[in-house]
């Protein structure tokens, strides 16, 4: 087993300083020329060996995708390198509305604009909520949409009657809808003059019908507060509104719309930074990239939740419809002494979130770790793991990510 260092990431979106999860975990464990002034905002941790910015070897400085190569086989497993990247985000203002591309559109954009799209892996993706956590994902089913313009004329005239019309003949059908690829078309590429009086219209009546407590109302204004004038505060009438709790989780899949909006998350994906954006962000956009590959699938907001499987009292499963990555949550009492479970034969990494204890692998290796702690188990360190807790003072919490062969 070894000691990694994750990569510290400073979006503008991140949450400043100590306030930050991000800046309290890199602060635990982090190389001496890391950054790590309180001025900074502290967006993501990365944990993995992606091609932009791998984990470190704390103990050699090595990177560890130089260290894998040297290895054997079966030290990851069969995928041969970790097709997965583990990351902490934290999250002050929202992140950009966007979709992510599929295996194939990930290759034809890196070919295409390799300065843009970096690498030419497709990105699924699971946020699973550490604190109270909000996100916009997945398009609402067609009567809310159609709720809402009748509701709200501003946003019916700014869509147009021709396009009003077709999502209306949509009413009632399964798979993709036409219309609501018309209606959101017409929304994502309104000019500035068109979104700033339609923002302004809406914003009056939503304020003199809904409680300061309604998500759509509180979400609305989060978003106008901090990208005044953005296409993007809009969607929150075409995309749900999700509140997690904390341990509950969503996956989402290639194509499909969404934007976290504030809180802290664990996020598991495909081994890619591909991200195709279209508005809350200072970021470059590209409108027509995302608009062809959109999934434009209404669907309802309980299918939105990704529960996990419970593999025992004290260990969750978290197993998306992928092969790349999967996440497995330890939740053990501070006055469980130790606890054992299946290892699988593939490289994974665990980051420690809270509590002390000594890694013990059947392989006869042993590591101690406490909150901060970023570790790489080898495919071939033995078939169990056991979690011996040094301290009866904090619950032993942790997150590993692994390659999906469950």
């Amino acid at each position: 087993m070894l000691n990694l260092v994750g990569t510290v990431k400073n979006y503008h979106w991140g949450k400043k300083g100590p306030a930050s999860l991000v800046y309290q975990l890199a602060k635990l464990n982090s190389l001496p020329e890391q950054d790590l002034s309180e001025k900074n905002a502290f967006a993501e941790l990365w944990m993995g060996n992606h091609v932009l910015d791998p984990s470190v070897i704390k103990e050699s400085n090595q990177l560890l995708g130089d260290y894998l190569s040297t290895q054997p086989t079966e030290v990851v497993g069969n995928t041969r390198d970790l097709p997965y990247l583990l990351k902490v985000l934290s999250i002050e203002t929202a992140l950009s509305i966007q979709v992510h591309p599929n295996k194939e559109e990930a290759q034809e954009l890196h070919k295409l604009c390799p300065d843009v799209y970096k690498d030419d892996n497709h990105k699924p993706e699971m946020a699973i909520a550490l604190s109270p956590f909000r996100a916009l994902c997945g398009f609402r089913p067609i009567d809310e949409i159609l709720g809402f313009l009748q509701s709200y004329p501003a946003l019916s005239q700014l869509l147009g009657d021709d396009n009003v019309q077709k999502l209306k003949e949509d009413l009632g059908k399964d798979g993709s809808s036409p219309g609501l690829k018309a209606c959101f078309t017409k929304l994502i590429e309104s000019s500035a003059d068109e979104i700033k009086s339609c923002l302004e219209k809406i914003k009056i009546q939503l304020e003199a019908a809904l409680d300061s407590d309604n998500i759509l109302l509180s979400t609305f204004h989060t978003l106008l507060r901090d990208f005044p004038g953005d296409v993007g505060v809009l969607t929150v009438f075409f995309f749900h509104i999700l509140q997690l709790q904390p341990g509950e989780a969503i996956f989402i899949a290639a194509n499909e719309p969404h934007a976290y909006i504030s809180g802290d998350c664990i996020e598991c994906m495909a081994c890619s930074d591909n991200t195709i954006r279209a508005g809350l962000t200072p970021k470059p956009k590209d409108i027509p990239t995302l608009i062809r590959m959109l999934s434009y699938r209404p669907q309802s907001l309980a299918s939105k939740i990704f529960p996990p499987q419970k593999l025992d009292d004290f260990v969750d499963f978290f197993s998306p419809p992928v092969k790349d990555f999967a996440v497995v949550r330890y939740r053990i009492p501070a006055g469980v002494s130790s606890h054992s479970v299946k290892l699988r034969r593939h490289g994974s990494v665990l980051l420690v979130l809270s509590g002390k204890a000594k890694l013990v692998v059947s392989g006869g290796s042993s590591l101690e770790v406490c909150r901060g702690s970023v570790v790489f188990l080898p495919g071939n360190a033995g078939d169990q793991l056991t979690i011996v807790q040094e301290t009866s003072e904090a619950p032993f919490e942790a997150y590993q990510a692994l390659y999906n062969d469950f």
